[in-house]
């Protein structure tokens, strides 16, 4: 009983592995095409539903800053106080308040 459970094992197993070799062969090629065209929304999607998510994220960022990176790196790295500020706050606020409506990058 344990032998057929085993050649079983093997053969899922190798199944597997074939399958997991076999997929990257017949990916996509227009998944390494450059779009050279800035990304378009529709606007009405985009004052509604995009804009308040970026700011919701704004003030996500914002808090997760002040409270627990804020003070880590000013004890460890005081020199490296602004580096976490960019992805953090700066990003979101970017996208809420600076891309035009309708065109993100």
């Amino acid at each position: 009983m344990q032998n057929r459970i085993r050649r079983f094992v093997a053969a899922l197993a190798t199944a597997a592995l074939v399958l997991t070799l076999a997929v990257p062969a017949a990916a996509n090629n227009r998944a390494y095409q450059v779009d050279t065209e800035p990304a378009t929304v529709p606007m009405i999607f985009d004052v509604l539903v995009m804009r308040p998510v970026g700011l919701a994220m704004t003030v996500v960022g914002t808090v997760a800053y002040v409270f627990p990176v804020a003070p880590i790196m000013a004890v460890t790295r005081p020199g490296d106080l602004g580096k976490p500020l960019g992805p953090l706050v700066g990003a979101p606020a970017r996208f809420t308040f600076a891309d035009p409506i309708g065109q993100h990058p």
